[in-house]
């Protein structure tokens, strides 16, 4: 009879304590946060992955590795451009989206991957809570261009004569729900005109297109577009970023031209997954500004027609959304979507 009376005690005793046991776990927890929340202060402490999601050698991938080149010289750790080009970026977006946010593998992003927030219905991530925006590197403006033997030389004239014609004017693009075919539609919406969609495997064949007058008119990058406008076979009548470039100084901006609040251009921007600690990208973000702020740097890619940007993270942060936005009004305009 002795014993059953301290059995009890001891169960007794256990129950009691459990929930300190508990309370002790999450005391522990706790303790652990401020450590997961800070940057290791040596970061980097090995080699960091710069995901481009496109195939090596265009224009985006040369700016990534030059970037890429400079970053492992300030870090003193090698950051190593890995291409995982497939499904219009998603594929690259989704590796970082979902890879650990600590600082070793970063996403190169342009602006498919704001496009494809509404274009596609079934992503596998979240793009603006499952990524970071860390700092916007460079942009790159576009410009509308036709071809020489339609005689054009001022966008009104354009809109003139595509009101004339309803849907009888054709424009090239690089392929459907990409940013060349969703610019033309924001052109055509705000301008008010109906233009044919002709669409083809790339930007580079659309302007070959527009060259050889076999469409109207082509609104690309000026990389893209520069060969044919120094040839003299296209015609540049307006450009698309809300100031003129250097490039093409003598070129109004589509604002100037008429259509207020016109704006859209290629982008690059240094993104990463959420929940990467804030120390860490403000140590990238820093560095990428001082390494875009070199003179060097800057007049090597703007003989591209691309310019570099620079910010915070919270600017970083705020363009990307703006972007999704953007582009979302364009895509519901074209009646786009990927399944």
């Amino acid at each position: 009879m002795g014993t059953k009376p301290a059995r009890h005690h001891k169960e007794t005793l256990v129950k009691t304590f459990k929930p300190w046991r508990a309370l002790a776990g999450v005391a522990l927890t706790l303790s652990l946060v401020p450590a997961l929340c800070h940057a290791d202060p040596d970061y980097p402490t090995r080699p960091i992955r710069m995901i481009v999601p496109f195939t090596p050698g265009g224009a985006s991938d040369n700016l990534a590795r030059a970037l890429a080149a400079e970053l492992t010289k300030k870090l003193g750790q090698n950051a190593i451009v890995e291409n995982k080009p497939g499904a219009g970026t998603v594929i690259g977006s989704q590796y970082v989206a979902h890879a650990s946010p600590d600082g070793y593998t970063l996403l190169w992003a342009t602006a498919p991957l704001a496009i494809n927030a509404s274009l596609m219905k079934h992503l596998p991530y979240d793009t603006l809570n499952d990524l970071t925006a860390v700092v916007d590197v460079a942009s790159s403006p576009e410009v509308l261009v036709v071809n020489k033997s339609e005689n054009i030389t001022t966008l009104q004239q354009l809109i003139d004569k595509a009101k004339q014609n309803p849907g009888k004017l054709t424009y090239g693009s690089s392929g459907i729900g990409g940013s060349p075919h969703l610019a033309t539609v924001m052109f055509a919406n705000d301008a008010g005109i109906k233009l044919t969609h002709v669409p083809y495997q790339g930007s580079a064949p659309a302007v070959t297109a527009a060259m050889a007058g076999q469409v109207n008119l082509v609104i690309d990058t000026f990389l893209t577009c520069l060969p044919g406008i120094n040839a003299g076979t296209l015609v540049p009548l307006a450009q698309t970023e809300s100031k003129r470039s250097s490039v093409l100084p003598n070129v109004p901006t589509m604002a100037e031209a008429g259509l207020k609040g016109y704006q859209a251009s290629a982008w690059f921007s240094l993104l990463a997954p959420a929940k990467i600690p804030k120390p860490i990208v403000d140590k990238l973000n820093k560095t990428v500004n001082e390494i875009i702020k070199e003179p060097k740097f800057q007049a090597l890619f703007a003989r591209q027609a691309i310019f570099m940007v620079g910010g915070t993270p919270d600017a970083a942060e705020t363009h990307l959304k703006n972007e999704v936005a953007r582009w979302q009004t364009a895509v519901k305009q074209s009646g786009a979507s990927i399944e």
